[in-house]
């Protein structure tokens, strides 16, 4: 006889677990490793992957085509091949931020530029919203506002429960209170009504019925107005924050750039425009160290063909 519902689900429970088990025993390894065996266990895992996983591959190959169109076929090779092994540092990454003491795992960011400006907009009492991308480091900007500012984070939570807790633990460790998507943007809407600072990232394809079409690198993207209708809300300031991994694993440069004045204008498409430039702007400084795997165009917007 098939097994019951009852029998399916402990089984599923059981297989997530072992699977949160060795992920964490895997980050404590990374953890306990010293800088030089992190950096080239980081490269090792991105250069396996691209080797290995096809479809990432494909997926990335085929973004940088249309983000870079002016390369050539050897520089954008060398790209992918310098992204992957960004990809790989930010699993072994994960080791040191969420198991080193907290003191120790924020001496990682080396420097920080801008946030005394978050600090005079917080002083306004309208609250502040901090977006950021699947750039570099974006694991560390999590820690650093955690313990900077109260913070409420909107995250995407995953299938597997341990490994939901182990995320969660590791990135409200510094104090940033997580919220799951699936909660809408009630808590980012009460933290800015206490004053408080709201963080996202909106840097992912949506739904259509969700979003706008608006360019992202030379070609139109469905993404969330979120950030937008936030800030129309309350009225609170807007920054971009990004955290830039530095050469040889020696750690973190933090960013954070205000929004340019008259955003957000009311619109939703021009609103959601000038967010994918300030995006753009953001991982041109380092585009090796973006996210490039996501199908960012996995939604095409209307006369657009589905690239991937």
């Amino acid at each position: 006889m098939p097994p019951d519902h009852s029998s399916r689900m402990k089984n599923r429970t059981g297989k997530g677990r072992t699977m949160g088990g060795l992920a964490a025993g895997l980050l404590h390894i990374f953890a306990l490793a010293p800088r030089p065996v992190r950096l080239f266990m980081g490269n090792r895992f991105g250069d396996l992957a691209r080797l290995l996983v096809s479809r990432a591959r494909t997926v990335a190959r085929k973004n940088l085509e249309m983000a870079f169109p002016g390369l050539s076929a050897k520089q954008r090779h060398q790209m992918l091949r310098t992204h992957f092994r960004s990809l790989g540092q930010g699993l072994v990454e994960l080791g040191p931020l969420w198991f080193w003491p907290l003191d120790q795992a924020l001496s990682l960011i080396r420097e920080v530029r801008g946030a005394e400006a978050v600090d005079a907009a917080l002083a306004g009492g309208q609250g502040v919203i901090l977006f950021t991308a699947h750039l570099g480091a974006w694991e560390a900007v999590v820690q650093y506002i955690g313990q900077r500012w109260p913070v409420t984070v909107m995250y995407m939570a995953t299938r597997n429960a341990s490994i939901n807790t182990l995320m969660t633990t590791g990135r409200g460790r510094s104090g940033a209170r997580l919220v799951p998507k699936e909660k809408g943007i009630r808590p980012l809407l009460e933290a800015l009504q206490k004053g408080e600072v709201a963080g996202i990232l909106p840097d992912q394809n949506v739904d259509p019925r969700e979003g706008v079409f608006a360019p992202f690198f030379h070609r139109p993207a469905c993404t969330t107005p979120l950030l937008a209708r936030l800030a129309r809300r309350r009225q609170s300031p807007v920054f971009g924050i990004y955290a830039y991994r530095l050469p040889k694993g020696r750690g973190y440069r933090v960013e954070i750039v205000p929004m340019e004045p008259g955003f957000p204008a009311g619109d939703d498409e021009a609103d959601a425009a000038a967010m994918n430039a300030a995006l753009e702007t953001a991982i041109l400084k380092a585009p090796e160290q973006y996210w490039w795997i996501h199908r960012r165009y996995k939604d095409p917007a209307p006369g657009w063909e589905y690239p991937y």
